[in-house]
């Protein structure tokens, strides 16, 4: 009797590991796909925008720049994300996304240009005659625009690219 005990207690022993085997070896899921179609008011690709994907604190997680066609496509650990689209000819765009495991999340952004600036030409006024004062007064000026994402990420690695070779110089290398 002692010995039926026995057998059953090992092959209960042995079902019970492979099934805690079987739960542990199981793959774990890969990573989603977020593919974003970049289109205009016409349906149209666009050509040259950047699209960029933040993580949950506003972070860049990734940027793509979408081909010929309009698409954009990179896979992330699933989540969710926001992605911005930023071209200087239209408005930027910002939409949020949920990608999920072992999936494809399809995105349509569509970007409505920017009014263009009309040009008037003019006949400047006769300038009135200067008159010398007595303190100098300055305007206030307005503060400087800021670029684009794109120029300011650019403008910021060559600001890191300089650095580095001015660090570089001092160790003669």
């Amino acid at each position: 009797m002692q010995a039926v005990v026995g057998l059953v207690t090992g092959l209960i022993s042995i079902v019970g590991a492979a099934y805690s085997a079987v739960d542990t070896l199981r793959p774990a899921p890969g990573p989603g796909e977020v593919v974003v179609a970049v289109r205009d008011a016409a349906a149209r690709p666009v050509t040259a925008p950047v699209v960029e994907v933040l993580g949950a604190d506003n972070s860049i997680v990734t940027t793509i720049i979408p081909g010929e066609d309009g698409i954009a496509r990179r896979a992330l650990v699933a989540g969710a994300y926001r992605v911005r689209v930023v071209h200087p000819d239209f408005r930027e765009v910002e939409r949020a996304v949920q990608v999920v495991p072992d999936t494809t999340t399809d995105l349509t952004l569509v970007l409505e240009r920017k009014p263009r600036a009309t040009t008037v030409a003019t006949t400047p006024a006769p300038a009135a005659p200067r008159t010398p004062q007595t303190t100098a007064t300055r305007a206030p000026q307005a503060p400087a625009r800021r670029g684009n994402p794109v120029d300011e990420a650019a403008a910021s690695a060559n600001r890191g690219i300089a650095t580095g070779r001015r660090w570089l110089r001092q160790f003669g290398l």
